[in-house]
């Protein structure tokens, strides 16, 4: 998609410069301490408003006397649209959250006086946070009624983003991706409401589901796996969650897996036949330019693989691109630069061979010098500029943030510092290398 001034072509993020973020601020930051807004509670917030009958899809109030309205928009037509969400629970719904938030529970969306049924339920690891805080949602737009779409999809995340001061970083770099034909999750921004209270800022995310996979792959009915575990590699099979099963059996998986195992002059010819090899390529160079180290190359985490089953080969996915660009909170107070050393890229059983193999590690050389020239012309720190301008003032008004207005200030200097670094440190990486 071609970049404009209203964001379209995003890419990157960076290090940081905040002093305070550091030690125990960021034990704080994303634990589970209660905030206390102060407000009604939730059992006591007010019911929905009217709101005006529309045919829309999942509305349950409609008169069909009344005119077709317009059409939605797509939720990520406009990826630095600020979507403007309320969620209503009823008093049940909100205690079960409490008790087990990975349930889901029926709720209601508003958006611009109409209403439409959902099911919600928390995620996260880390950055999790309880209902009474600030957590990352899953928003099921189907799953009571199959058939059923809104704004043009059937399920959305709503991200916290408790490790990233800028909220920038996950939509530049799947931007990034998604510029370079390479399969990634499309983004936009949303202030939430949940019972009327005001929740703040969030990162608006598409996951990897059916419509996901459609959009990117030839054969979308092929089987999605996930790490499951930390360091849970393709080689293990009871350390992944199983995303979609289309195909009926893990014989694939095992075949991987069997490849991956392979060492030396025999590993080339074992796994090449079973990856969608140009895009294996892709993913380890793009790790690599924007520094994205909790990743399948880096930290061995937060990835997924796809097999498409006629063409019998393997895609990697990358998701929770929040800690890129080098920044790791809790390590690196002043602008860190983790994972910015490429030669630690290896981590990952396929990474690591192909660093091993000649031929491997040569188009990867080549390819992180194609991007390296891909990231200078795309001028992130120009993005960033524009990103601060769209959401900074919201971002500094979340009252469930968990940054001062100076640590949002020095993160964003860091996105423009990386950006103008970067291309260089990788030129020289393929001077060495080639």
């Amino acid at each position: 998609m071609p970049w404009s001034p209203g964001f379209g072509r995003l890419l990157f993020a960076i290090p940081w410069q905040g002093a305070t973020l550091g030690g125990m601020f960021w034990l704080v930051a994303c634990t589970t301490t209660a905030i206390d807004l102060g407000g009604p509670p939730p059992g006591d917030s007010a019911a929905p408003g009217p709101v005006a009958l529309e045919r829309v899809p999942g509305d349950t109030a409609w008169a069909e006397d009344t005119a077709e309205p317009e059409a939605l928009p797509g939720l990520y037509d406009d990826p630095v649209r600020i979507w403007q969400f309320a969620l209503e629970l009823d008093g049940d719904a909100w205690d079960q959250l409490r008790r087990d938030g990975r349930d889901y529970v029926p709720a209601t969306l508003q958006w611009e006086g109409r209403q439409w049924p959902v099911q919600v339920h928390i995620k996260g690891s880390s950055s999790w946070q309880d209902i009474d805080q600030k957590p990352s949602l899953v928003v099921d737009v189907n799953r009571d009624d199959p058939d059923q779409e809104l704004f043009g999809v059937k399920k959305f995340y709503l991200q916290n983003e408790c490790y990233d001061p800028s909220h920038m970083s996950s939509a530049l770099s799947y931007a990034f991706y998604r510029e370079w034909g390479y399969p990634a999750s499309r983004t936009a921004f949303a202030q939430l409401q949940v019972n009327g209270r005001d929740y703040g800022f969030y990162d608006v995310m598409e996951p990897h589901n059916d419509d996901f996979l459609q959009a990117w792959f030839a054969e979308p009915d092929g089987n999605l796996y996930e790490n499951r575990d930390a360091y849970c590699d393709v080689t293990d099979l009871d350390c992944m969650e199983v995303e979609e099963d289309d195909e009926g059996s893990h014989e694939a998986f095992e075949r991987l897996g069997d490849a991956a195992r392979a060492r030396g002059a025999s590993w080339r010819p074992a796994v090449e036949p079973l990856l969608s090899w140009d895009r294996f390529i892709d993913a380890l160079a793009l790790e690599i330019t924007i520094a994205h180290w909790d990743s399948y190359s880096y930290d061995l985490s937060n990835y997924q693989v796809y097999h498409e089953p006629v063409a019998d080969d393997w895609t990697l996915l990358t998701q929770s691109m929040d800690l890129d660009y080098g920044f790791r909170p809790w390590s690196y107070p002043d602008c860190g630069q983790y994972g910015m050393d490429i030669d630690k890229y290896t981590m990952g059983m396929l990474a690591s061979s192909c660093h091993l193999d000649s031929t491997c590690k040569a188009e990867l050389v080549q390819r992180v010098s194609e991007y390296a020239d891909a990231l200078e012309a795309a001028d992130g720190a120009a993005r960033v500029r524009e990103l601060d301008a769209v959401i900074g003032d919201a971002v500094k008004a979340d009252p469930r943030r968990y940054y001062a207005d100076s640590e949002y200030v020095e993160h964003v200097a860091c996105l423009q510092t990386f950006f103008d670094a970067r291309p260089g440190q990788l030129r020289a990486w393929v001077a060495e290398n080639r």
